[in-house]
């Protein structure tokens, strides 16, 4: 979702690159899956926790990134292991677009929200307890919630199905069209064209839009902590936010 105190990275190319295949970060390498290693047996060759000991947690946006859970694990106050499996998947019922919130980089984050039918690629990340308490940590606008694998299926590059996984959610809900529907995940310059024709952007001491101009100004100017503050409340009182509810989580 978002990058908190993990280093720099162009916020224009969120949600950055995930890995070419699934497999196993291990440090600054990435192992991909060979035909005959499972995950079980890549974590023992590294020493590491084994799956039955971990938690799944479904991957939207930057965390889906080796790189961006490099730096977060890193930015931690205390030692995590660079040891984590990433999987591929296929989740159900749940569709992606934009949390109703500027990060403090600068860049509009993904965020998940319930659509009947919709089949969203994913990709699957088992973390250890200290991992866990490291990625919450990143995630002030987000909550991580437990999903069944009935209500939405989920199923992993290698078949498994499993039946019980957590999904950051939004605490701000999600960008609309300011006309009920929820917008779909777009790359950043493209999301902010789109703000930027919405009308009533604007701050009032510059009289246009902060959304017009070119991309890398406006990511500058959404890196203020000030902007932030006003685009939120703006996502609001301009009707261009609708909240998420997954069964009342």
């Amino acid at each position: 979702m978002e990058l908190s105190g993990a280093g720099h990275l162009d916020p224009l190319l969120y949600p950055w690159e995930p890995p070419v295949a699934s497999g196993v970060m291990d440090g600054e390498e990435f192992r991909p899956l060979g035909l005959s290693a499972g995950l079980d047996e890549v974590l023992a060759q590294a020493s590491a926790a084994p799956l039955e000991a971990r938690s799944l947690v479904v991957s939207i946006g930057s965390n889906s990134s080796a790189d961006v859970m490099r730096r977060k694990f890193a930015s931690y106050h205390q030692p995590v292991s660079a040891v984590l499996p990433l999987v591929r998947g296929q989740l159900h019922n749940i569709a992606v677009g934009h949390s109703a919130h500027v990060s403090k980089a600068g860049y509009i984050a993904a965020a998940p929200y319930p659509l009947l039918g919709e089949c969203t690629a994913v990709w699957l990340s088992w973390l250890d307890d200290v991992q866990l308490m490291a990625l919450d940590a990143t995630e002030p606008n987000y909550r991580r919630i437990q999903l069944d694998g009935e209500a939405c299926p989920l199923t992993a590059d290698h078949g498994e199905r499993p039946e019980e996984f957590s999904l950051f959610t939004s605490r701000w809900g999600v960008l609309t069209d300011g006309d009920g529907g929820k917008l779909p995940f777009l790359d950043q310059p493209a999301l902010f064209g789109l703000l930027a024709g919405s009308g009533t952007g604007d701050l009032l001491e510059e009289g246009k839009s902060v959304f017009d101009g070119p991309p890398e100004l406006v990511a500058e100017q959404l890196a203020i902590p000030s902007v932030q503050a006003w685009a939120r409340d703006w996502f609001s009182s301009a009707g261009l936010t609708a909240p998420v509810d997954f069964d009342g989580s």
